[in-house]
C-alpha cells in the first residue's frame, strides 16, 4: 500500500475481498482510486469525477450484453479505476466480450464469489482514504514549513533538490537556461546525455514530469523529475509543485542579491565606461565576477527612459532584473550601471566575438515581441546598441557610440538599433559637432524652401519621396497621391531650381546626404 494513496491491488488486501477474484484487466491493478461508489444504473458517466472504484450487483446489466458493454465503456471513459461485481441473483458470470474490453484497456474487473456488504466495504476503504489524505496534508504542511526554513537559512539549490528527492525518490534535474543542468542524485556524464536525449524524445509523459520556472515573465529554468516505472502519485506532484515554487523564490532572491552587488560595484562600472580604468584593472574586476571568462569582446546596450515619468524603485529594479535575465539566457554576461535617465548594460559575450550581433538580434526580437517592453515603449522608453568591440578594455568606446546611436534613434525613423547600421548618421552627427550643419543644409536647399513658402509647392516633400523611391515616377506619384502630370510639373520645377543634372552622380548623393542631415538636426535635443 502506498503511504498516501490507495491502488486497486491494495483494496484486494481488505478482509472484505477474501472471496474476490480478478477476472480481467489485471495489468491495471496499480491504478489509484480516490473514492468508492455503489452503482446500479447504466447511464453513470456524467456523475463521476474519475478515479472511483465501482461496486455493483449488476441488477441493470443482467438483461443485455450490449447494456453491460455500454456500462463498462462509460466507466473507462470516465477514468474509473476498476469495477467490482457481486455474483448472486443478478449476475453469475461475465461475458467474454466484457472481459476482452477490460483487458484491452487494462481496466480491472473483480468479482465476489460470495455475498458481501457494500456498506462495510465503502466504510472501510473510505476510512483508509481519509486517513491517507490527512497524513498527506500533514506531511505537505511539514514539507512546506521545511522549505520556508531552508529559504530563511539561505539553503542552496542542491539542498532543496536533496530534500525533494527524500520525499519522491526520483531522478531530478534543474536546467537553468544558459547553464549546465544540475542533477540530483548526481549522474555520470555519459548517462546525463542519454537522459537528456530521452527527455527530448519523450517530453512530458507519465514517466517524466517537467515544470517551467518563470521569473519576471521570462522562462528562466525547468525542473524535471523522472521515474523508471509506475506513475507519479498526487502526493509526489504536490511535492513537485511546492519545490518548484521554492526554487523560483530562491532564484529570484539571487537576482536581488546581484542587484545589490551591482550597486556596490557602481563606481567601478562608472570608471570602466568612462575609460578611467587600466586594462589590467578591468580584467581583474571581470575575473573577480566570472573566474572562467575568456575575452570575447562585447558591447554596450543602453535603455533610456523619459525624464518626465515618475519611476518607482520597484519599477527600476524589476526592469533591471527583466533585462538581466533576458541577456543571460542569450549568452551574455551582463554588468548593469544606472545613470540619470538610462541604464547601461555592459554585455560580455561568453561564446565569441562573431556571435555577438546574432545573439543581440535574438534578444531584440524577443524584447520587441514582449508585453513588458511594449508597455515601456508606450511610456517613451528606447534602447540602442553601441559598437561591438573585440576587447573589454574598449567598452568605453562602445558606450560613447551607444549614446550617439540612442540620440540618432530618437531623431530619425530607423529600423535598426545598432551603431554598425547607422554609419552615415554617425558621420552627420560628428559633422554637426564641428560645423553649423543646419546652416549648410538650409543654404543648399534654400531655393526649394523659398519656393515652397511662396507657392505652397510641396517640392521638398516631392524631392524627398523621389529620392526614397530611387527615382521611380510611378511609385513617387502613388505615395504622394498625385497624378503623373502633376509630378512631371514638379520635377520640371526642381530642374529649374537645382539644375537639370540634380539626380545624377554626386549631385544626387549630396541631396540624399542633405535630407538625412535635415532629418537628424531638425528639433534636436541633447542627451544628458
Amino acid at each position: 500500500m502506498n503511504q498516501y494513496s490507495l491502488q486497486v491491488k491494495d483494496a484486494m488486501k481488505s478482509p472484505h475481498f477474501k472471496s474476490a477474484e480478478v477476472i480481467a484487466g489485471a495489468n491495471g491493478l496499480h491504478k489509484i482510486f480516490k473514492w468508492v461508489h455503489v452503482v446500479e444504473i447504466v447511464q453513470i458517466e456524467n456523475l463521476l469525477a474519475g478515479h472511483e472504484l465501482i461496486l455493483t450487483t449488476g441488477i441493470s446489466l443482467k438483461e443485455s450484453v450490449q447494456q453491460f458493454e455500454i456500462f463498462v465503456e462509460s466507466l473507462i471513459k470516465a477514468d474509473c479505476s476498476g469495477l467490482c461485481i457481486e455474483y448472486g441473483s443478478y449476475i453469475q458470470s461475465i461475458p467474454e466480450e466484457i472481459i476482452s474490453l477490460a483487458n484491452t484497456h487494462d481496466f480491472p474487473i473483480i468479482v465476489f464469489h460470495e455475498v458481501v456488504s457494500f456498506v462495510s466495504i465503502t466504510q472501510d476503504l473510505h476510512s483508509s482514504i481519509m486517513n491517507q489524505q490527512y497524513l498527506m496534508i500533514s506531511t505537505l504542511e511539514a514539507y512546506s514549513q521545511q522549505l520556508n526554513k531552508s529559504a530563511l537559512r539561505d539553503q542552496n539549490i542542491e539542498g532543496i533538490l536533496k530534500n525533494m528527492h527524500q520525499h519522491i525518490n526520483s531522478q531530478i534535474m534543474l536546467n537553468i537556461h544558459g547553464r549546465e543542468p544540475i542533477f540530483y542524485p548526481n549522474m555520470a556524464h555519459e548517462k546525463r546525455q542519454v537522459f537528456l536525449n530521452r527527455l527530448e524524445i519523450e517530453g512530458n509523459n507519465y514517466l517524466i514530469k517537467r515544470q517551467p520556472i518563470f521569473i519576471l515573465d521570462q522562462h528562466y529554468a525547468d525542473v524535471t523529475i523522472f521515474k523508471e516505472n509506475g506513475v507519479f502519485t498526487e502526493f509526489e506532484m504536490l511535492i513537485f509543485d511546492r519545490t518548484t515554487t521554492a526554487l523560483a523564490q530562491i532564484l529570484m532572491r539571487a537576482f536581488y542579491i546581484e542587484e545589490k552587488r551591482d550597486i556596490e560595484d557602481a563606481q567601478t562600472l562608472s570608471y570602466w565606461i568612462d575609460d578611467k580604468l587600466s586594462k589590467e584593472e578591468i580584467y581583474k574586476y571581470v575575473l573577480s565576477q566570472h573566474a572562467n571568462y575568456e575575452n570575447n569582446g562585447g558591447t554596450v546596450f543602453i535603455l533610456s527612459s523619459p525624464q518626465s515619468i515618475q519611476k518607482s524603485h520597484e519599477d527600476i529594479v524589476y526592469s533591471k532584473l527583466y533585462y538581466r535575465n533576458l541577456f543571460e539566457r542569450n549568452g551574455f554576461l551582463p554588468f548593469l550601471h544606472e545613470r540619470k535617465s538610462y541604464i547601461v548594460f555592459i554585455l560580455l559575450n561568453k561564446q565569441g566575438l562573431q556571435t555577438t550581433r546574432l545573439y543581440l538580434q535574438k534578444v531584440i526580437k524577443v524584447l520587441k515581441d514582449s508585453e513588458f517592453y511594449l508597455k515601456q515603449q508606450k511610456k517613451g522608453y528606447q534602447f540602442a546598441v553601441g559598437k561591438i568591440v573585440s576587447c573589454i578594455s574598449e567598452i568605453s568606446k562602445s558606450y560613447q557610440t551607444a549614446l550617439d546611436t540612442l540620440y540618432i534613434c530618437r531623431k530619425v525613423k530607423t529600423t535598426s538599433y545598432f551603431y554598425d547600421d547607422l554609419h552615415l548618421f554617425h558621420l552627420i552627427y560628428k559633422l554637426q559637432m564641428q560645423v553649423n550643419l543646419k546652416e549648410v543644409v538650409n543654404d543648399y536647399l534654400q531655393p526649394i524652401i523659398e519656393y515652397d513658402k511662396q507657392h505652397n509647392g510641396r517640392l521638398m516633400e516631392t524631392l524627398e519621396v523621389y529620392l526614397q523611391t530611387n527615382a521611380s515616377k510611378q511609385e513617387t506619384a502613388k505615395q504622394l497621391f498625385i497624378v503623373r502630370q502633376t509630378l512631371y510639373h514638379r520635377l520640371k520645377k526642381l530642374e529649374t531650381l537645382l539644375g537639370k543634372e540634380f539626380m545624377s552622380g554626386h549631385n544626387r548623393l549630396t541631396l540624399e546626404f542633405m535630407f538625412l542631415a535635415k532629418t537628424l538636426i531638425e528639433g534636436s535635443e541633447e542627451i544628458k
